[in-house]
């Protein structure tokens, strides 16, 4: 399959608040897979290429600096990364991932401490492959589940979501018509609230219209990121923060941040402690900037009141953001490694 790589430049609406647990977009079991397309197309999403790297791009830090990585591996003077981890992975995300320690080799330790057993491994995308004869229901599919685990536990939405598919019997998979059919007293007896099966109801009327955006391949395979942003905010429960976690996990994107993201914030906190020098050159830079600094203006979304029992400092928004962009045009493997530094749990998106 591989990934779709677009360029974003980001001007929508603000994410919905989220929890700290992750939607199941991206945990396909293989018995939902649907045997026919009911007239939507059944052609394969042809990958697009691998975005080109800039030449020459300026490091963060020096190549010997390991101090934000308390841990013993030797970094390779030429940081060429282990054979086991490259077989692990697809070849976009592996050259995301050297992109990312070319511009900080200090994240070398904390990217071959392990794989990344979720976005960015063969596994994990040979498994949305199997979706590739109807991918406009896998897609339906994905956002139902991101409604069903917001702000519930790992465990609750996973519980949900099995009454969820106990409704349509054994002998039957979730469809978005099927769906439709069912009243809310069905939908809300497996543990839905009446927000959340209003925004089930929704998605599912999007779904089975043949002639939305939403509905058709092309439309992924050839729309802006921006515009596949603006065109899934538009379903009932689906913000920004979602679109991006759809567009990472469920569209393998390979240029996708998520400043909003409570991990990501509390990775690029304790990244930048470590880094005082990159966050003082990150303010430099935002200084000449009068459109970044008009954002300054705005509380960040992770604003740390005095009474806070938080053990990170966050960092503004504007900074975070900018910081990221060094790291472009894979900021999504960026995001990956500042989820491992923040120690958040995302398994909950790759488990079976």
């Amino acid at each position: 399959m591989g990934p779709i790589t677009r360029s974003n430049k980001s001007g929508l609406k603000t994410a919905e608040n989220t929890s700290q647990v992750y939607p199941l977009a991206t945990d396909i079991p293989t018995d939902i897979k649907k045997t026919k397309s009911n007239g939507v197309s059944k052609n394969k999403t042809k990958p697009k290429p691998i975005p080109k790297v800039p030449k020459n791009p300026p490091q963060l830090i020096k190549k010997t600096d390991t101090s934000l990585i308390k841990q013993q591996v030797e970094i390779p003077s030429d940081l060429s990364l282990p054979q086991e981890f490259i077989d692990y992975h697809i070849p976009g995300f592996i050259k995301g991932v050297q992109y990312c320690i070319e511009r900080d080799p200090s994240l070398y330790p904390i990217v071959v401490r392990e794989n990344f057993s979720g976005f960015g491994s063969r596994g994990f995308d040979e498994k949305l492959s199997k979706a590739d004869d109807d991918r406009i229901h896998l897609y339906w599919y994905s956002l139902v589940r991101s409604v069903i685990a917001q702000q519930v536990s790992g465990a609750a939405a996973k519980s949900i979501e099995g009454k969820f598919k106990a409704l349509f019997g054994d002998s039957s998979i979730p469809t978005a018509k099927a769906t439709l059919d069912m009243s809310e007293e069905q939908l809300r007896s497996v543990g839905l609230s009446r927000p959340k099966v209003k925004y089930v109801h929704h998605i599912s009327q999007v779904f089975a219209d043949p002639q939305d955006k939403l509905t058709q391949l092309d439309f992924y395979r050839n729309a802006p990121i921006d515009e596949i942003y603006t065109e899934l905010c538009r379903l009932k429960g689906i913000g920004l923060w979602s679109a991006k976690m759809f567009a990472l996990f469920t569209l393998e994107e390979l240029d996708v941040f998520a400043e909003d993201d409570l991990g990501i914030a509390r990775g690029m906190a304790k990244y930048l402690e470590q880094r005082p020098e990159v966050l003082a050159g990150a303010k430099k830079e935002v200084a000449n900037d009068e459109f970044k600094q008009a954002g300054l203006k705005k509380r960040s979304k992770f604003f740390n009141k005095s009474d806070s029992k938080r053990t990170w400092k966050p960092i503004h928004d504007v900074y975070v953001l900018h910081v990221a962009e060094k790291f472009k045009p894979f900021r999504s493997a960026y995001m990956m490694i500042l989820w491992r530094l923040s120690s958040t749990n995302i398994d909950v998106l790759n488990k079976d």
